[in-house]
């Protein structure tokens, strides 16, 4: 387990990134992306955000992350969802570089949801991820193109929920925390280590042995964001 910013963090990402559209979009491609396929795993499941909606589908969900806050918060999840989905939905301590040994292989998809960023060897972690998925199966990594603008992101994300009458006292106060330590996070050359432009990311795939590109795009958070979907 690895205990740094991101067990502070923890608490305003669950907060926060659920109430953010663009986030909410960019889980929409995910759902999108994972119709039909039946065993998924969430690689850096950080708190369970993805992987919940993709259990109360129907899905059969292994996700596993390495920091005790994001981890915690996951397992409160998952002991809170239905006796049914929870036996579909395995959560596990472990690291994205070595998926941990509890996770089976056969994947129809594999998520690497804004992890790529934080490992300095991403090749590693794209390998891995595929060793772990069946012909045909997808990968799905998002993530930021550069150092994100994080006022950019704020301003955009304020707007939209002013004109829908839910920028309250509660969502003022949990921002305010968010910000401070996403800028933090954002600012920190040992927190941010890797970016991908979506060619550049479509491009290492092919070279991995992914087959065909199914969705890849520069719109999330703003235009902040990659999002990718390859099929191997």
């Amino acid at each position: 387990m690895v205990d740094n910013i991101w067990t502070e963090f923890a608490r305003s990402y669950d907060a926060i990134c659920s109430q953010l559209n663009c986030y909410r979009r960019m889980v929409a491609k995910i759902r999108r992306d994972t119709e039909g396929r039946k065993y998924v795993i969430d690689a850096g499941c950080g708190t369970g955000l993805v992987s919940q909606p993709l259990v109360e589908r129907g899905h059969t969900v292994v996700g596993f992350d390495n920091n005790p806050g994001m981890l915690g918060l996951a397992l409160a999840r998952h002991a809170r969802a239905p006796e049914e989905a929870r036996r579909r939905w395995k959560v596990l301590e472990g690291d994205v570089r070595s998926f941990p040994a509890q996770v089976p292989g056969e994947a129809d998809a594999v998520v690497l949801n804004n992890v790529l960023f934080y490992v300095r060897e991403p090749e590693e972690v794209l390998r891995e991820a595929r060793s772990h998925l069946k012909p045909g199966g997808v990968l799905i990594a998002t993530g930021p193109r550069q150092r994100p603008d994080l006022r950019k992101v704020m301003v955009n994300s304020i707007e939209e929920w002013k004109a829908e009458g839910r920028w309250d006292e509660a969502l003022q106060a949990a921002t305010a925390y968010h910000v401070d330590v996403t800028r933090r996070l954002v600012t920190d050359p040992n927190e941010m280590v890797t970016f991908f432009e979506t060619d550049a990311l479509v491009a290492t795939l092919r070279r991995l042995g992914f087959s065909r590109t199914l969705a890849a795009d520069s719109d999330d958070y703003y235009g902040e964001n990659y999002y990718v979907c390859m099929e191997c």
